[in-house]
């Protein structure tokens, strides 16, 4: 059972204050983040993964991502919004990265990677993807490996709606498995292609349900 606690959270850029409140918690399940730019939603993802300084307590199931960050980040995957990755390497060499990294198999990236229509590129280096075909890439290696809990930010941007069907499908098959979501999107997520537990959105630096 998943269960994501923050608690007495503040997030600053200078003296620019982005994050402030008590306290925000979610259970297993699919759960959407709405807001437009500039509202805090990559920023409160890159507080619960540990990749930016933040005030406050994160913890997700009883691991306290400041006192054990090993496993706490074991359990969580994140795939941003924009991805940048070095541009010399390969698509292979990533997945091999991420598959080592992640404990996960070679034969399960490859699968990942026919699903989204990259097996034909993975030798070609990274410099010479194409916009959507880089954010396929960053799907594939959010999938690798086992974890309890995925962050997906604006993951419908760039992608055509054959590889958008594809991600709903398999979001779906790893709920069924146990697995969580926290979703960010500009677009209307379609309640017929995916199902969603919750809905939430910041305002004024807090995270308000909807």
């Amino acid at each position: 059972m998943t269960n994501l606690v923050l608690q007495h959270i503040s997030k600053l850029y200078g003296s620019h204050l982005v994050l402030q409140f008590d306290h925000w918690e979610i259970n297993k399940g699919i759960y959407w983040l709405k807001g437009g730019n500039g509202t805090g939603k990559t920023t409160l993802f890159r507080v619960i993964t540990g990749q930016t300084p933040f005030n406050g307590t994160v913890k997700l199931n009883n691991i306290d991502l400041r006192q054990d960050p090993m496993a706490f980040r074991s359990q969580i995957s994140y795939a941003e919004a924009e991805p940048q990755y070095p541009l010399f390497i390969t698509g292979k060499e990533l997945l091999d990265f991420y598959g080592d990294t992640r404990k996960g198999t070679a034969a399960e990236a490859m699968e990942l990677a026919r699903l989204f229509e990259l097996e034909a590129f993975l030798l070609q280096p990274i410099g010479s993807y194409s916009s959507g075909m880089l954010k396929k890439l960053s799907l594939v290696c959010a999938f690798i490996g086992d974890v309890d809990f995925y962050i997906l930010d604006e993951p419908l941007i760039t992608i055509d709606v054959a590889s958008a069907h594809k991600l709903y499908e398999l979001i779906k098959t790893k709920a069924a498995q146990g697995k969580s979501f926290l979703l960010s999107s500009h677009q209307q997520i379609d309640p017929e292609k995916l199902s969603i537990d919750g809905v939430f959105e910041i305002r004024d630096k807090q995270i308000v349900a909807c």
